[in-house]
């Protein structure tokens, strides 16, 4: 023991702070040299007393005579230490026996398993009951969706992966705390467990779930100003063990070089104070930030799904203020200036080539429809040829408009 722990300064911290909270018992531990803070024994005094040392009697008793206990401990340590699983460990452990195809199946929670609040979470589990993204008592990542919460969680539309809003209420979102947390979860490509509280529903642990993107973007904190915050894409997977994820998902981690995709540099939302722009000006800026972010995008089936999710918010914004709140439809037979109580204007954004099939997440392809005319453009038995008119109409309005003084 002593020389293992020679070897490694950085274990003998751990090894002291399992007798601290009575999981491991140390022969002659009152008589070891202290360092100079008092925390823990030297390396010297232990490797000159090489004390005997292991697991409390009543301890060693529970696990030696019930081999469940046995292998959640087991597997769990074995997660969070070293996943993924160096070949030959659990032989070299004698654990090949215990949990030979049940390292997973052995952890508890369960998947599916439903609480009715976080306090009875921590009970049965351990961990914090309040932040949103914190480790259960054995040590593994989970994160937690409230509907009802003050972040807006998602499942990406087209798929099963899920949009997870970062760690703080207001302000912009730093890589601190739960962030730093979830940034070492992507790096390392390791499964965090994902709890969802559905609207008037109750706590239940839903998923194990991989990291594969990292966004930041413009949304608006709980103190209502305008932040940067951190999105992470989530994607479900059967189990915390890499060998039962589908390919699918291993291509996913593969893409992943761990940068942060950051949207929010597209385009700086309107607050007070902001110095005023021609509408024209402002167009300009909204195009180029446009065409700035869709240069990024990919063609990927999946990823195509992700960026509609994360279309540009310049983009958007350049086509409903080129509107000026009509319908962009030329020969629009409905109701093209209709307002909503808050006197905002009907109008849908959208891409005249849908972005599935290679469209661009740029003004000059995007045009503002009365809900009527974006249901003849969708479903219309003419459809085709209204697209194509409506293409020549983008295109003709985006020029004009950008060059306009």
């Amino acid at each position: 023991m002593a020389t293992y722990l020679g070897a490694s300064r950085g274990a003998h911290y751990p090894f002291w702070a399992l007798r601290r909270n009575h999981l491991w018992e140390v022969d002659g531990a009152d008589e070891l040299e202290l360092t100079s803070g008092g925390r823990r024994p030297t390396l010297a005094a232990l490797d000159a007393a090489d004390p005997l040392a292991g697991l409390p009697k009543e301890d060693f008793n529970l696990v030696s005579r019930d081999p469940e206990i046995a292998a959640r401990i087991a597997g769990s340590l074995l997660l969070r230490f070293f996943d993924p699983l160096p070949v030959g460990l659990l032989d070299a452990l004698g654990l090949t026996d215990l949990l030979a195809g049940r390292i997973d199946t052995s952890l508890r929670p369960r998947v599916g398993e439903t609480f009715s609040n976080r306090d009875t979470v921590a009970d049965a589990y351990g961990g914090n009951r309040v932040l949103g993204i914190t480790p259960l008592a054995d040590g593994i990542l989970t994160v937690y969706s409230d509907e009802k919460g003050p972040y807006a969680d998602t499942r990406i539309d087209g798929t099963n992966w899920i949009a997870y809003t970062g760690d703080g209420l207001s302000g912009d979102q730093q890589i601190r705390n739960g962030n730093r947390s979830m940034a070492r979860y992507q790096a390392e490509q390791r499964a965090l467990r994902y709890w969802h509280k559905p609207y008037g529903g109750q706590w239940h642990f839903e998923t194990w779930a991989v990291i594969v993107e990292c966004h930041r973007r413009w949304g608006r904190g709980e103190d209502g100003k305008m932040r940067r915050e951190y999105v992470w894409v989530l994607v479900p997977v059967p189990s915390p063990l890499r060998e039962t994820w589908p390919q699918e998902v291993i291509d996913a981690l593969n893409e992943d070089d761990g940068s942060v995709h950051d949207d929010s540099l597209d385009v700086s939302p309107k607050e007070a104070g902001e110095t005023p722009v021609s509408d024209c000006e402002r167009y300009r800026r909204l195009a180029a930030a446009a065409r700035r972010t869709g240069s990024g995008r990919t063609q990927r089936s999946r990823r195509v799904q992700v960026d509609r999710y994360f279309r540009s918010p310049a983009a958007r914004e350049a086509v409903i203020l080129r509107s000026g709140g009509r319908c962009e439809n030329s020969s629009c037979a409905g109701h093209p200036t209709e307002l909503t109580d808050a006197g905002a204007p009907i109008l849908e954004v959208d891409h005249i080539n849908d972005l599935g099939r290679g469209g661009e997440d740029v003004p000059e392809t995007m045009i503002a429809l009365c809900p009527n005319c974006h249901a003849l453009k969708t479903r219309g038995s003419n459809r085709q040829g209204l697209r194509m008119s409506l293409l020549t109409i983008a295109r003709a309005r985006h020029q004009a408009f950008a060059e306009q003084e």
